[in-house]
């Protein structure tokens, strides 16, 4: 937008042309906007005193050895086509060319003025100008005059066509150069929007490969929790197994109780669990428990790594006859470990461990929720 306006302004000033003299009508001398509007500026005041002067002249000596006042404030008022300035400017220059004898400058001088008059102002000064023209026609005789005021009109009206032609053309120049500038204003803006549209469309590819890769990981991690789920769950499934496989046989040979215990609890004591063996133990009853086993480990880090391993078998569903072969320790063993562990998870004597975990594991699954 400023640079339409400058481009507006400098386009309007840039057709202003005005004729130097009185003597010298068609010559028309271009000049640059600025030193146009510079120039007006500086010559205002100067043409104000000037014509203050030459009226003061006027009335003092009613003739003028100098134009000099004269043309100081004609440079200014020639900008107004019509003014009572203008025209009293017009009247002193046609009285000094009447007294040097240039009665044809005179002559133009005085038509400058009345037409410079406007038709309401100054009655005495136009009596004044009929006078002089009536005078000018009874020396030069009226065929020349109309001759030279005829000539004069025609000249003029033929400048202000010229100077019109112009100031059209700028005004052509001015509204194909804002068609043009319009135009590539708007190119430049869609060529602006397409590209972030583009730049959009690749973000919005982008956002969405990177969505498929997540997701596509997220399946990959189910996948491969599942199947570490379903090993520890089969994990166990065996080892119950084993476990009730020997409680039926215990049953079944009770007199050789002893002799088959002694050989099952090699097979599936603890003490054939490997260091994998637990971690796999505890990272399978952590995620089944929702992560009761970080839990407790965090909530009481008074509890040992055998605890810890207690609290896993307990999770598991490991009944006290079950953890006593297990462990290969009686069941008043048992009793004293699950004794013991109540005191550092702070339940009351009578409080059923089992149960304590499952509620645990039920919280820790709603707060997951």
């Amino acid at each position: 937008m400023k640079i339409i306006i400058s481009l507006l302004l400098g386009l309007l000033l840039f057709g202003c042309v005005q004729p130097e003299d009185i003597g010298n009508e068609q010559h028309i001398k271009k000049k640059s906007s600025l030193q146009i509007m510079v120039d007006r500026f500086n010559r205002k005041r100067p043409a104000k005193e000037a014509l203050s002067k030459a009226d003061n002249q006027y009335l003092t000596q009613k003739t003028f050895l100098s134009d000099t006042l004269i043309q100081t404030a004609l440079r200014y008022y020639k900008n107004d086509e019509i003014s009572p300035e203008l025209a009293r400017t017009y009247y002193y220059l046609g009285l000094y060319y009447e007294d040097k004898k240039l009665f044809q400058k005179a002559l133009l001088a005085y038509t400058y003025a009345g037409d410079a008059l406007p038709c309401e102002d100054d009655s005495f000064l136009r009596d004044k100008l009929d006078q002089k023209q009536f005078q000018l026609y009874a020396l030069l005789g009226k065929n020349k005059t109309e001759e030279w005021q005829w000539k004069y009109r025609y000249e003029n009206i033929r400048n202000k066509n010229i100077r019109l032609q112009k100031q059209l053309n700028v005004w052509r120049f001015f509204c194909v150069g804002s068609v043009f500038l319009l135009l590539f204003i708007l190119g430049l803006a869609r060529h602006r929007t397409n590209r972030r549209r583009r730049e959009l469309f690749e973000s919005q590819l982008f956002i969405e490969r990177l969505q498929r890769a997540e997701e596509e990981l997220k399946e990959k991690l189910l996948r491969e929790l599942d199947e570490k789920d379903n090993k520890l769950k089969e994990f166990f499934r065996l080892r119950i197994e084993m476990i009730k496989e020997f409680v039926e046989l215990s049953r079944k040979y009770g007199n050789n109780l002893e002799k088959l215990k002694d050989k099952f609890s090699r097979m599936v004591s603890t003490d054939s669990f490997s260091p994998a063996d637990w971690i796999l133990l505890k990272e399978g009853v952590n995620i089944m428990g929702n992560g009761i086993i970080d839990h407790l480990q965090k909530t009481y880090p008074e509890l040992t790594e055998e605890n810890l391993r207690y609290c896993a078998l307990i999770c598991a569903g490991f009944e006290t006859d079950e953890l006593a072969i297990l462990w290969d320790i009686n069941n008043d063993s048992i009793y004293k470990r699950r004794t013991r562990l109540r005191q550092k998870l702070g339940l009351a004597k009578t409080q059923d461990i089992k149960k304590f975990f499952d509620s645990l594991i039920t919280e820790l699954r709603k707060k997951r929720c």
